[in-house]
């Protein structure tokens, strides 16, 4: 499926494929509505401020059901967005009739809502969280070291956005063709939209798995940037992987699908420089601007893959945390309800 540069001499051509909507499953993974572009004026062009901003109301709720009326212990994670340059967070509400506690993660800081009934469990535990976001349009320029000063766990890749031989042979034969390093990271976005295809079927997809992804070319979000990180890292670029969820811009309210992830590269003069290449291939028109930019039409939640959560989960690193991670007497329990809405609110 993949072929080195250095044979072909250039990238291959393909046919672009418009996704159109389909019944939302919300944990089948990206949603599949034509999703944010790039933020753009009631004239249709691109604003003149260079970091427009959208505000809305969000509403994340989840219903963990079929507890066990024989559970001893129930612990359940869910993750809480937080404030960073490129969205504020306020009047943030978390509700539950069980006690909990945000906690911090290990590894990428990303906070962590915990509940923990021990005893004999209610069969169903809700959690919602409430909040309104102000999110700009994010251009790069963030800051110039990456964050806590440790580039090094950004070089790492995950288990599953492994740097197969593939990915190896794709990336020499870029670095090869480009000798600056941002030439080199335009033609790995490249790269992976002249060989990946944007569509959900079957099973392997959504798990950001780049063997299974360079073996069969086709995936959501998560398979499009692990591809991309693994490429960058295996140049020896630090990449890294943000979840969250995208609001469609032609509307005011609704409800939302599946989740959305995108990535950051980092150069030291350049900083962290944000890429979308799931959206760019869905949406060519935009691809120019989705290297190197972030539509505000969307909220981030977490960072990173392989997560250790707070307090450590007894089962193995998550893949990724955007949905509640719910351990029933140790064991993983994925019997739950959920339901993401956003309103616009207006000046």
């Amino acid at each position: 499926m993949f072929y080195n540069l250095k044979e072909t001499g250039g990238f291959r051509v393909k046919t672009f494929y418009i996704v159109g909507l389909f019944s939302v499953v919300l944990l089948c993974g990206c949603a599949g509505r034509p999703a944010a572009g790039p933020y753009v004026s009631e004239s249709g062009s691109e604003p003149d401020s260079p970091r427009a901003q959208r505000r809305f109301e969000f509403l994340y709720s989840a219903d963990i059901a079929n507890i066990p009326m024989a559970a001893k212990d129930v612990r359940i994670w869910f993750p809480v967005p937080q404030s960073d340059k490129n969205q504020r967070i306020s009047r943030l509400e978390i509700k539950t009739p069980e006690s909990y506690g945000v906690h911090t993660g290990p590894v990428y800081g990303n906070k962590i809502g915990y509940i923990h009934v021990t005893g004999a469990p209610p069969p169903s535990i809700p959690v919602s969280l409430s909040f309104e976001v102000t999110r700009y349009e994010d251009r790069g320029g963030n800051s110039p070291s990456p964050p806590g000063g440790d580039v090094h766990k950004f070089l790492q890749p995950s288990r599953r956005g492994a740097i197969t031989p593939e990915v190896s042979k794709a990336a020499s034969g870029i670095e090869d063709v480009w000798a600056v390093p941002q030439d080199r990271l335009k033609a790995a976005y490249q790269y992976v939209i002249d060989n990946m295809e944007y569509k959900k079927e079957g099973t392997g997809w959504g798990h950001g798995d780049t063997a299974w992804a360079c073996r069969v070319g086709y995936g959501n979000c998560t398979d499009y940037h692990a591809l991309f990180i693994a490429l960058s890292q295996a140049m020896g670029v630090p990449a890294n992987f943000e979840i969250g969820f995208s609001l469609p811009s032609g509307e005011t309210e609704g409800t939302v699908g599946g989740y959305h992830c995108w990535a950051h590269y980092y150069i030291p003069e350049e900083g962290w420089v944000p890429v979308d290449v799931s959206e760019a291939d869905k949406r060519p028109v935009f691809k120019d601007y989705f290297f190197g930019a972030h539509d505000p039409n969307r909220i981030k939640f977490t960072m990173g893959r392989d997560i250790i959560l707070e307090p450590r989960q007894k089962g193995g690193p998550l893949n990724y945390f955007i949905y509640p991670y719910v351990e029933v007497d140790g064991i993983r329990h994925e019997d739950m309800t959920l339901r993401i809405s956003f309103r616009d609110i207006s000046e």
